[in-house]
C-alpha cells in the first residue's frame, strides 16, 4: 500500500512537472530579439544606454530634465531583491546626470515609518505640486523593505536635488508596482500580487490570468483602503487625470487599460492591446500606454537579471482618455 502511494505521489510530480514544461513552452513566442550591444540607433529609435533598467519615467517642472527611476531586481523574477538608483536625464545635452538625495524630516508620511540611510530599489515613480507650491515625488521602493517614499525636489542654482520627506510602510504581503500622486499628498499605488508568489505560480498565472491584486490608496489618516472595482491580473502602471477625477490602471495578465471614475467607482472605458500594457503617462487629454510585445517566457529567456539593457519588442499608444 505504502508502495502505491508513493508511486501515485511520484506520477502526479511528474504529470505536473510535465505541464509546467509545457506551459512554459507554449508562452514563448517566435519574436526576433536584437541584443543591444554598442548602442547604436536604428532608422526609427533613438538609444541612451548609459542607465540600467530604467523603469519609469517624470518629466521635471523646467521640462528639459527627466527623472528616471533606475529598476535594481525583484523575487521571484530574481532570486533576490537588488538595489537600483533614481538619476536625471538632459534633454539638451542628451546625457544622463547625477541627483544629490538627502535624508530629511518625515513630513510627509507614516509617522512610524523610519530610515537612517538612502538604499533604495525604486519601481514606479510620481511627482505632483503640493498646495503650497512645492512639489513631492514618490517612488514605490523595495529596500531595505518594501515601502512608498516621499522627496521633496528642489530646484537650486541651476540643479535640481531631492531630500527625503518620509515613507509609508506596506502592508504584510503589499507588493507594489507604481503610484499616482494626488496634490494633497495622499497616493493611489498598484499592487501587484502577494509577496512571497512562486515563480512557477507566477507563471502559471500569466497563462490562467485570475485575479491577483488590485489598486490601494492612502493617506496620512486613514492608511491604506482597497479602491473597489480594481481588481486584476498583475495590476502595474497607474495614472491620475490632472483634475484628479479618473484614475488609469494597466494590467498585465489582462491585457488591459481601465478608466475608473473617482467620484462614482465604475469603470467608464476600457481599452485591449495584444501586447502586456506597463507604465503610463498623463498628456492632457491623452493617456500614453507603454505595452510588451512579448510573453512572460520571452522575458525570461531573453532579459534575465544579467541583462543591462533589455530589448524585447514594445508599442506605445496614444489614447484619448475620455473612451480610450
Amino acid at each position: 500500500m505504502v508502495k502505491k502511494t508513493f508511486y501515485l505521489a511520484l506520477s502526479l510530480i511528474g504529470v505536473i512537472f510535465l505541464s509546467l514544461v509545457v506551459l512554459f513552452l507554449s508562452q514563448r513566442s517566435d519574436i526576433k530579439v536584437s541584443k543591444i550591444t554598442d548602442c547604436q540607433p536604428d532608422s526609427q529609435v533613438m538609444v541612451y544606454c548609459e542607465f540600467s533598467k530604467p523603469e519609469d519615467i517624470v518629466v521635471l517642472p523646467d521640462n528639459r530634465h527627466l527623472l528616471i527611476s533606475e529598476f535594481g531586481a525583484i523575487v521571484p523574477l530574481s532570486p533576490k531583491n537588488l538595489p537600483g538608483q533614481i538619476s536625471l536625464f538632459d534633454t539638451d545635452l542628451l546625457e544622463k546626470k547625477y541627483i544629490e538625495i538627502t535624508l530629511g524630516d518625515n513630513d510627509w508620511g507614516q509617522e512610524s515609518c523610519k530610515r537612517d540611510d538612502l538604499m533604495l530599489s525604486p519601481h514606479g515613480i510620481d511627482l505632483n505640486q503640493r498646495p503650497d507650491g512645492r512639489y513631492q515625488l514618490a517612488v514605490v521602493n523595495h529596500m531595505p523593505r518594501e515601502t512608498i517614499e516621499m522627496f521633496e525636489l528642489i530646484h537650486l542654482h541651476n540643479s535640481w536635488s531631492l531630500i527625503w520627506k518620509g515613507c509609508v510602510d506596506a502592508p504584510e504581503l503589499g507588493y507594489f508596482n507604481d503610484v499616482a500622486l494626488k496634490g494633497d499628498g495622499s497616493l493611489f499605488i498598484t499592487h501587484m500580487y502577494e509577496r512571497g508568489l512562486s515563480l512557477l505560480s507566477l507563471l502559471y498565472i500569466s497563462f490562467t490570468k485570475p485575479d491577483t491584486g488590485f489598486v490601494y490608496q492612502w493617506d496620512v489618516g486613514d492608511g491604506f483602503t482597497k479602491v473597489p472595482n480594481t481588481d486584476g491580473s498583475f495590476p502595474n502602471g497607474v495614472s491620475i487625470s490632472d483634475d484628479e477625477k479618473n484614475l488609469f490602471i494597466n494590467y498585465v495578465f489582462n491585457h488591459r487599460t481601465s478608466k475608473l471614475n473617482l467620484e462614482n467607482l465604475n469603470i467608464e472605458a476600457e481599452h485591449i492591446s495584444k501586447g502586456t500594457p506597463d507604465n503610463s503617462s498623463i498628456d492632457g487629454d491623452y493617456l500614453w500606454v507603454a505595452t510588451q510585445d512579448n510573453t512572460g517566457t520571452d522575458l525570461l529567456i531573453h532579459c534575465d537579471e544579467t541583462v543591462v539593457q533589455c530589448s524585447l519588442p514594445f508599442t506605445i499608444f496614444k489614447l484619448r482618455q475620455s473612451d480610450l
